[in-house]
This record gives C-alpha cells, structure tokens and sequence, in this order.
C-alpha cells in the first residue's frame, strides 16, 4: 500500500538543510527577492515529492472505507 521510505525523509532534510543556507546567505548579502525566490523553489521541490505520496494515502482512504 503506502511505502514512504527513510529516503525520503532524509532529502526533505538536505533541501531544507541547502535552502537555509541559501535564504541565510541571500539574506545577508542583501538580496531579500532572491532569497525568498529560493525559499519557494525550496517550496515547490518538496510539493512535488510529497504530492504523489498524499494521493497514495487518500486512494488507500478510499479503498479501506469503500468511498468511490
């Protein structure tokens, strides 16, 4: 059914990691727009990785309720 692996896990850390080190960077050197761009690409990738796992969780929803 659902296999969310350890791997997963450990890269929402590493882009979380590599993103506070960029906005923190960014930040400091005064490049506020740039540095809020790369807080929502940080946004985006994680979307796009947890997204499919949210659907496999609702369609098992569905199948162990019986909601189609």
């Amino acid at each position: 059914m659902i296999t969310a692996d350890v791997g997963l896990i450990f890269r929402l850390a590493g882009l979380a990691i590599i993103i506070s080190i960029f906005y923190t960077f960014l930040k400091q050197a005064g490049r506020d727009e740039y540095a809020y761009m790369t807080l929502l690409a940080g946004l985006a990738i994680t979307l796009l990785w947890v997204i499919p796992l949210i659907s496999d969780l609702i369609r098992a929803v569905q199948a162990v309720f019986q909601l189609y």
